[in-house]
């Protein structure tokens, strides 16, 4: 199933880069991408069928691009607007994520994006369900599903029988 998960992450993450923020990511990271740190945190928590979170984390320098090509602007040096562009990023992704995941009659509901400043630190020591990872402009993006219950119902939608 994660093989199914990640691609369908990867789909979501880059799918709403190219659409909301007019950046596109490459399936591969650049040495200088990697060296970048991911030093701006977002996160969305879902509920429904499954409960889980999202966690969509990026190279600072792309904040300002993301910003401004989402608000049609030539340049957002606004802190506030970058961290609002990249928490309704993380809404985007989650909210197309999960239909996808899911099925379009699963109903769930998001909590607000968060930003964080601390360590996303696992619950319990869960590992992330499904991960992504690009490299875009002169940074990268991680995005991160975590599923802390309900896993059980998503393997049965999710089954060789489920997928046609």
């Amino acid at each position: 199933m994660s093989n199914i998960t990640d691609q369908l992450l990867r789909q979501a993450t880059a799918s709403t880069f190219e659409e909301l923020a007019f950046l596109f990511p490459e399936d591969e990271c650049s040495e200088s991408q990697l060296a970048v740190p991911l030093d701006a945190t977002v996160t969305v928590d879902f509920h429904g069928p499954m409960r889980g979170r999202l966690v969509l984390r990026v190279s600072s320098c792309l904040l300002p691009a993301i910003a401004a090509n989402m608000l049609g602007e030539t340049e957002s040096q606004k802190v506030p607007l970058q961290r609002d562009a990249l928490g309704e990023m993380t809404n985007v992704v989650c909210g197309n994520l999960l239909p996808a995941l899911a099925g379009a009659d699963a109903v769930f509901r998001l909590d607000a994006p968060q930003w964080r400043t601390d360590a996303i630190d696992a619950r319990d020591g869960d590992s992330p369900l499904a991960t992504a990872v690009f490299g875009v402009e002169a940074g990268r993006v991680d995005a991160q599903l975590f599923v802390f219950s309900g896993l059980e119902w998503l393997e049965t939608v999710r089954s060789p029988h489920a997928i046609a």
